[in-house]
């Protein structure tokens, strides 16, 4: 087996990699609440207290940092809360986490709908509403042109590498003969 036979061989390998690693980890989402619900824990069901504080309305998921950032209203823009787990599941992504002594999870379905539940001491809070990942949000033009410009870089990459490999080819053999 040649070293360009090789070469090419691991180049493959490694572009194959490099594409699959490139999946959804790094997705990022765009999220508006619809409606938010409190209850609690003696039943009085009505909007979630947040003393002085305006109720977001707006934020921002991303799986690769696993951080939900407040986007609006203006007030509470770039407020980050930080999140332990972050998975992927059947089409849907689960996060988990914990601030200010109160547990948070989120799920957001293919389809777009996002719902949030922030359980305290004696009290839960349910907020609804929708995703949009913003590979979509970029438009579905935009999101093709970068796969393109993706796949080119790499396809330039495997290609200059196989030059590389086949002019060390070219240089073992005239090694040997001196």
């Amino acid at each position: 087996m040649s070293w360009n036979m090789i070469g090419s061989m691991m180049l493959v390998a490694v572009a194959q990699i490099g594409l699959a690693a490139g999946g959804r980890a790094d997705t990022t989402w765009l999220c508006c609440v619809n409606s938010a619900v409190s209850v609690d824990e003696d039943g009085t069901i009505g909007p979630p207290e947040l003393g002085e504080r305006e109720r977001p309305t707006f934020f921002r998921v991303n799986a690769a940092t696993k951080e939900l950032t407040l986007v609006a209203p203006q007030s509470r823009r770039g407020e980050v809360t930080k999140l332990d787990m972050a998975h992927e599941c059947e089409g849907s992504w689960v996060f988990s986490g914990m601030e200010n002594g109160r547990g948070v999870n989120l799920i957001i379905t293919e389809e777009g709908r996002m719902t949030l539940s922030v359980v305290g001491d004696g009290v839960i809070w349910s907020v609804f509403g929708h995703a949009l990942s913003e590979e979509v949000s970029a438009g579905p033009e935009l999101a093709e042109t970068a796969a393109v410009d993706q796949a080119a870089t790499e396809t330039a990459a495997v290609d200059q590498a196989a030059t590389e490999t086949a002019a060390i080819d070219q240089a073992l053999p005239d090694a040997a003969s001196e």
